[in-house]
């Protein structure tokens, strides 16, 4: 595949990276987690990692994965900071969001997508 059609299987697997280390964030954090709320985390960073892979935009490819990651994450800030009044929660998942998003770029870039 040409480097402006990445292929669905490059997609899958630079989106296979963030689930798995969120997946191991998450039960090195919290052993007990209810395990649906496991899986949601990890089919949302296996969805954010593969749907930025596949999106072109005009930005370096850095800058785009963490822009898109910052973007696809608001519910995500709003659900766990806002609503539930743990504003504290707020700069943490910006933070990782912004890390996730980094690695998405690097295996981008590394990959030639």
């Amino acid at each position: 595949m040409s480097e402006s059609n990445p292929s669905l299987k490059k997609a899958a697997i630079v989106g296979l990276v963030p689930a798995v280390i969120e997946g191991i964030l998450i039960i090195t954090v919290e052993p007990t987690i209810n395990p649906w709320i496991l899986a949601q985390a990890v089919i949302f960073w296996f969805t954010c990692g593969s749907i930025i892979t596949l999106v072109r935009t005009n930005w370096p490819i850095i800058t785009s994965s963490i822009l898109l990651t910052v973007f696809l994450n608001l519910p995500w800030y709003i659900a766990e900071s806002i609503v539930k009044n743990r504003i504290e929660h707020l700069a943490p998942l910006i933070i990782a969001s912004i890390v996730q998003g980094f690695i998405i770029g690097i295996l981008i870039r590394r990959m030639r997508l």
